[in-house]
């Protein structure tokens, strides 16, 4: 068992997303497309970094796991609505089905809207009222026009064009850094972390984040589309450019690699959970999927 999952079944990940949902939701509902999807298998990345931030500085409580799932269930929709034909047009995802395709366009939009508003009405429940704001605001930074929501856009707008590194690497940063730092940054200031610890947190959450990307774009060209769960080529397909594709392999391990480092040398500034982190970044290096 590797260490990514002993930790996943310690924190009880799995177990608490599972509670969002009713046991039986009626087939096709909006309930049950909702859990259909966020319940496939799923490395949980986002969560999982939340609840390892804020052991960085606190004890994990309710807060922690109402914070994970609200995050859980952004970084789904994103991926309903990615899937969709107007945009990536994809027919897997997390090994299944995806959701236009197992029932139609406008169920999807709609099981993706769902998710969205119900990620921010779990964090109606957020006890520490003194923090809320700021959970609220970098909730809504990361994950609408000026993050994740942005990355997508410059995404489109990058089909059918060579880009420059600089792009690409802009384009990974809100499409994907985004979440990865707002999961950095939740977990600090639930953790009750300062100012300063917070922007550490976020500056090891970007790097994180352009692992995760530039891997991922890897795997697109090298990976298997079983163990993915998703389809492979796709960037190729749809003629968008990623460092791989623009650079090679090679070449994107090497920039993968510089983003290790420095994330190494932020890393060490953390006061505690050190350990965790160094693990992270050689599975997130070495992943196959």
């Amino acid at each position: 068992m590797n260490f990514i999952k002993e930790e996943f079944e310690r924190l009880k990940i799995e177990d608490n997303v599972k509670k969002i949902f009713s046991p039986d939701p009626p087939e096709f509902s909006i309930e049950w497309g909702m859990k259909y999807i966020t319940l496939s298998p799923s490395k949980r990345i986002r969560p999982l970094l939340l609840l390892e931030s804020n052991l960085v500085f606190n004890e994990i409580d309710d807060d922690s796991y109402i914070l994970a799932n609200s995050l859980e269930l952004i970084h789904t929709y994103s991926l309903v609505h990615d899937d969709l034909p107007c945009m990536d047009d994809d027919d897997f995802r997390r090994g299944a089905t995806t959701l236009h395709k197992l029932k139609n366009e406008a169920y999807a939009v709609l099981v993706g809207d769902a998710l969205l508003t119900k990620a921010f009405g779990l964090l109606s429940e957020y006890s520490k009222t003194d923090r809320l704001p700021a959970i609220l605001d970098v909730f809504y930074a990361k994950s609408g026009d000026k993050g994740m929501i942005k990355g997508q856009i410059l995404d489109m707008e990058g089909e059918n064009r060579k880009l420059s590194i600089d792009e690409i690497l802009l384009i990974n940063k809100n499409k994907t850094a985004s979440l990865i730092e707002l999961a950095f940054i939740s977990g600090g200031i639930n953790g009750g972390a300062s100012q300063e610890e917070l922007e550490l947190l976020q500056n090891i959450g970007e790097k994180i984040g352009h692992i995760f990307q530039i891997q991922d774009d890897i795997l697109d060209i090298i990976g298997d589309q079983k163990e993915l769960g998703k389809k492979v080529g796709s960037d190729s397909d749809k003629n968008k450019s990623s460092l791989p594709l623009v650079l090679g392999v090679e070449k994107a391990r090497e920039v993968l690699l510089t983003f290790k480092a420095e994330a190494l040398a932020l890393i060490g500034a953390l006061p505690s959970n050190k350990e965790f982190f160094i693990k992270l970044l050689d599975f997130l290096e070495s992943r196959a999927k």
